[in-house]
């Protein structure tokens, strides 16, 4: 049975690492972490690599998740491709530890017009 978990979070590190431009499109590298508050609890950390050029933009990312999902505790990595076709967040299969174990599923992130983020597990375990 596939569950529902929500949570907000906050951006607490946004850094760019590295830059790189060439033939009209940018390659940078940003190191990321975020608090979670909610049905997931706790904080995480994500490696970005974006593409950006006049008319597209794209990333792919890694996130390690620190966190108690519904009340249990654990990690757990989220592999997050997006451009102009969308956003995908999947947790990769295997990544599970401590009570998270054998946890799949995707997720998704909004943000409202005052710049709140909510993130949305749908997950099986």
């Amino acid at each position: 049975m596939t569950r529902i978990a929500v949570a907000t979070f906050e951006l607490d590190k946004w850094e760019p690492q590295a830059q790189d431009e060439a033939g009209g499109t940018e390659f940078a590298r940003v190191a990321i972490a975020k608090t979670f508050t909610g049905s997931v609890e706790g904080s995480s950390t994500v490696e970005m690599l974006t593409a950006t050029n006049a008319i597209s933009r794209a990333y792919v990312a890694f996130e390690r998740l620190s966190v108690s999902v519904d009340g249990r505790k654990g990690t757990f990595v989220l592999r997050h491709t997006a451009g102009d076709e969308g956003l995908s967040l999947v947790v990769l299969d295997g990544s599970g530890s401590g009570e998270l174990t054998g946890l799949s599923g995707t997720a998704a992130i909004t943000q409202d017009e005052a710049g709140h983020h909510t993130f949305t597990l749908s997950y099986d375990l």
